[in-house]
């Protein structure tokens, strides 16, 4: 069986313009916690259905209005703050064959495990946010999105 290639909802690109996340990171630390980050979060509020059919679209290219503006103005910044809650806590610790380590930077010293914390929880604020921006926005324009509203035993 096949693996199927995962579908972002923003790119690293992106992530590094609206957050504080630097354009130094390596792509490859970005793109595990926007997975995460969009399973954990932004499927909760778009529901199985609407989630799949926006990872369809995409994949697809095949994205239309309002599909679109719903990306575009809420799902894409919605990913990208739960991102930033999911990546910070890994940007120092790496995963090795000599096991767990913490990466330090040469020209830096790491932050505290309480600036950490602050900077995940800043993060998490502005991720709520924008997830509530996006539900308002679903909710007021349910006839816009009619798989929001459709669900099958197991669905999200």
């Amino acid at each position: 069986m096949a693996l199927t290639a995962d579908v972002l909802f923003a790119n690293p690109e992106y992530l590094k313009r609206i957050t504080q996340i630097g354009g130094v990171v390596d792509d490859a630390w970005i793109a595990p916690a926007m997975i995460i980050a969009q399973d954990k979060y932004v499927q909760i509020y778009l529901g199985t259905k609407l989630y799949e059919t926006l990872k369809t679209d995409i994949s697809g290219d095949t994205l239309v209005s309002p599909y679109t503006t719903l990306m575009d103005d809420h799902v894409r910044k919605v990913t990208a703050w739960w991102t930033c809650v999911e990546l910070i806590p890994n940007l120092s610790v790496q995963i090795d064959n000599a096991g767990l380590v913490q990466r330090t930077p040469s020209n830096a010293s790491p932050a505290s495990p309480q600036q950490v914390s602050h900077e995940a929880n800043r993060c998490r604020n502005t991720a709520q946010f924008y997830t509530q921006q996006m539900y308002r926005y679903l909710c007021n324009n349910t006839e816009l999105f009619p798989e929001y509203s459709q669900s099958d035993p197991g669905d999200i």
